[in-house]
């Protein structure tokens, strides 16, 4: 990834994610707004809001809800690198939202921004933490009206894919992204890891499309 893509990423206006608002948003902002309703925190903090969608929706029925981003075109709350610990901050809150955001720093800092996320949150506080996992999707009605998302590891749907992935042994990552669950590397299990080792408990992890979502709790 070139120095330029790299600080554009972080410069980009809010309309630039809301032009790129698509089916794949929208069904992981379905989940995260689900449990924010059934967790009701009344302090919240999301972590790069991008389009501003789930702080839009909620920020009406919650006490206080903050944001933080290192791009300052999206006027933050507080402008800041989630690896960066304010210590203003701790302990300050119910709920943090941290979607798509923590693959876009290197692998080696995400623990120490996990362990930022936990200090920020009270105790009983949830994290609802969503990550990109590289793979092909299939979405699935049940006869009861039930979506169902299928999985399959990527190399398994195309000679060209199959030949990334296990001849030359490289996945595709998006040019923002520095590493992907799913990229060869990193794996779920190596996340879930970091995340216990931090002090989280998993409440769940849900299989989406295009990413994993965790509920971790405090």
């Amino acid at each position: 990834m070139n120095h330029q893509n790299k600080q554009s990423q972080f410069e980009r206006e809010q309309n630039y994610f809301l032009e790129k608002l698509d089916f794949l948003n929208w069904y992981r902002y379905f989940f995260i707004l689900k449990e924010i309703i059934r967790l009701k925190p009344q302090r919240i903090l999301e972590i790069g809001e991008g389009s501003g969608i789930v702080r839009r929706t909620i920020e009406p029925v919650a006490k206080n809800y903050e944001t933080m981003d290192i791009n300052e075109n999206l006027k933050p709350t507080h402008l800041n690198d989630i690896r960066n610990f304010i210590a203003e901050l701790k302990e300050k809150f119910d709920c943090i939202i941290a979607a798509d955001i923590l693959e876009h720093i290197p692998f080696d800092d995400f623990e120490k921004s996990l362990k930022n996320i936990f200090n920020y949150l009270k105790d009983g506080g949830y994290a609802l933490i969503t990550i990109p996992h590289r793979a092909s999707y299939f979405l699935l009605m049940t006869p009861t009206y039930q979506p169902k998302v299928i999985r399959i590891p990527t190399g398994f749907c195309s000679p060209g894919a199959f030949y990334r992935r296990f001849i030359k042994r490289k996945i595709w990552i998006d040019p923002d992204h520095e590493w992907e669950i799913g990229d060869g590397k990193h794996t779920i299990k190596d996340i879930e890891k970091i995340m216990k080792n931090v002090g989280f408990k998993i409440e769940k992890r849900e299989k989406l499309l295009y990413v994993d979502f965790w509920v971790l709790e405090k």
